[in-house]
């Protein structure tokens, strides 16, 4: 089925969340194109501060949330493991749910790769991997 007549059959809430996850998204890839990463952390910490007082939002689940960032990356160019770690952080703080960017590396005698995925509650969310990544950096982004 066609991306535009799946998209139109979806709920107006679905709609809304990916539409949302696709600015995020795209707004997240231009940060990290012309932002020093020092800046973007700094920006990450500032705009995901979770409101306890308002649970308003917290009808949506993780879940589709996380879901609204895959889908939408397939449309985002050069959605990297990054951008998708740093949107869905976003858009979960919008939804008062907290999580975390870990960014981690692997290397062999070969390789050597770097990968980033966004965990909440104590669980991989976003960029699960079956390398084993060794972190090297936690941005909580409501430390």
């Amino acid at each position: 089925m066609n991306p535009i007549k799946r998209f139109l059959k979806l709920n107006t809430s679905e709609k809304f969340i990916l539409i949302k996850a696709f600015f995020l998204l795209l707004t997240a890839r231009i940060m990290l194109w012309i932002l020093p990463f020092s800046v973007i952390k700094k920006i990450i910490k500032k705009i995901t501060v979770i409101n306890q007082e308002n649970d308003a939002n917290s009808k949506i689940s993780i879940e589709t949330l996380t879901w609204a960032i895959r889908v939408m990356s397939i449309y985002t160019p050069k959605a990297t493991c990054l951008t998708r770690a740093i949107a869905g952080q976003i858009l979960l703080s919008r939804y008062n749910y907290s999580s975390n960017i870990k960014i981690g590396v692997y290397k062999n005698e070969e390789e050597f790769e770097a990968h980033a995925w966004l965990e909440a509650d104590d669980g991989i969310i976003l960029g699960e991997s079956e390398t084993g990544y060794k972190p090297i950096l936690n941005m909580s982004g409501n430390e």
